[in-house]
């Protein structure tokens, strides 16, 4: 759903980070921004997310599209619909290979009985839903949380460079995780907008004070949205690259990536069937 989309589109990174998450963290840094026009720009960030999180609750267009998948080195191709009851997918591609009989014949079954019996779906779209408005509380606290700067114009879009706020002090374990990220924001000067993300870690991020693990300084995590006509924006890009190590020396190596492609709209009242249905027939052979 477009609320569900809208809300991580810059925050399933901190959702990542938050699990990784030590109970202690690095002091904070002093942030080196320009006073005027950081003032400036600090009112155009705290803008920009008050109308991210508006749209959340106000934006209900619904949308098919593609999904593309990488993740651990295996990718993954869907077709994805959206219902007010949440999203269904299906599968049509693995690593570049279309599926076999067989496993368009399995993901038939697997579609027939969440539509059969719905109740597990439900449960998940409950947990989903939770998952959602946790993140857009985390996305509340992002005017806050940094120093903005003016960094110029590039591509039509205004540059705001952003680091971490040193009187920031979050109310949650999840909200230290902004103590450790930095990066620049592309806002789209019309409609005041997120059209990109381009963050990294900036600290290694112990756990447990090192004797668990750690992740290192300089894992990146850009981000991007557009608009897809009048208004309505969606989350084009994910792309998560970070590398550490867990307990007992174990290597970390977070790769997962996300485009999202031929978006087309699709009527407000669909149903879960309806939405199967549109699957069925566009993905037939």
């Amino acid at each position: 759903m477009a609320q569900a989309r809208c809300d991580r589109v810059f925050l399933c990174v901190i959702v990542v980070l938050v699990f990784l998450l030590p109970a202690t963290v690095h002091p904070q840094r002093s942030a080196d921004l320009n006073s005027g026009k950081g003032a400036d720009a600090n009112r155009l960030a705290k803008v920009v997310i008050q109308n991210e999180l508006n749209a959340g609750t106000q934006d209900q267009s619904l949308w098919k599209y593609r999904q593309v998948q990488d993740k651990d080195g295996k990718q993954e191709v869907f077709e994805v619909v959206q219902t007010k009851s949440g999203e269904i997918h299906r599968l049509v591609a693995v690593n570049n290979e279309p599926l076999t009989p067989k496993e368009r014949a399995n993901e038939n079954r697997r579609i027939q009985k969440l539509l059969a019996d719905q109740s597990e779906w439900r449960e998940k779209q409950r947990s989903s839903d939770e998952d959602a408005e946790h993140e857009r509380n985390l996305l509340a606290m992002l005017p806050a949380a940094f120093r903005y700067e003016y960094d110029g114009m590039e591509r039509g879009l205004t540059r705001l460079r952003f680091e971490p706020n040193p009187n920031f002090r979050p109310k949650s374990r999840e909200g230290e995780v902004f103590h450790h990220m930095e990066g620049v924001l592309w806002v789209e000067p019309k409609q005041k907008r997120l059209a990109e993300l381009d963050g990294r870690l900036i600290d290694e991020v112990k756990f447990g004070g090192g004797l668990l693990g750690h992740l290192n300084a300089g894992g990146t995590f850009p981000v991007k949205q557009a608009d897809l006509g009048a208004g309505h924006w969606e989350m084009t890009l994910l792309d998560v690259k970070m590398d550490g190590k867990a307990l007992f020396f174990k290597t970390i190596a977070v790769r997962e990536k996300e485009l999202d492609t031929n978006f087309k709209p699709v009527p407000n009242g669909l149903s879960l069937e309806q939405a199967a249905e549109i699957l069925q027939r566009d993905t037939a052979s």
